[in-house]
């Protein structure tokens, strides 16, 4: 009687463990566009428009951009006979709008 008891309770924990392990790979590759769920971030907003810096010529380019504190720096240069587009923006990652921008 003692080892049918057993067996049973035996049997339930590994219907349970192998409930929780399938519910784990459904969770991990269940992509239903939802990506902060799984990256862990906290912006639940929808997402901004597209940035457009307003560089003056198709020859500008973007030649660093660096993350830090929850703002994206981006330095853009471009040919010597275009000296307008050096330019430093500091954009707000969680609107995506320009905070500043300066003009060497």
């Amino acid at each position: 009687m003692a080892i049918h008891v057993l067996r049973t309770i035996v049997i339930v924990l590994g219907v349970l463990i192998l409930a929780v392990f399938g519910a784990i790979i459904w969770t991990a590759f269940d992509d239903d566009g939802d990506s902060s769920a799984v990256s862990g971030g906290t912006n639940s907003g929808a997402a901004p428009d597209r940035l457009s810096l307003g560089l003056p010529s198709p020859a500008c380019t973007i030649e660093q951009a660096r993350s830090e504190g929850g703002r994206l720096t981006v330095i853009t240069g471009g040919p010597a006979n275009l000296p307008e587009c050096r330019r430093v923006f500091v954009i707000q990652l969680s609107s995506g709008r320009i905070q500043a921008e300066i003009r060497p």
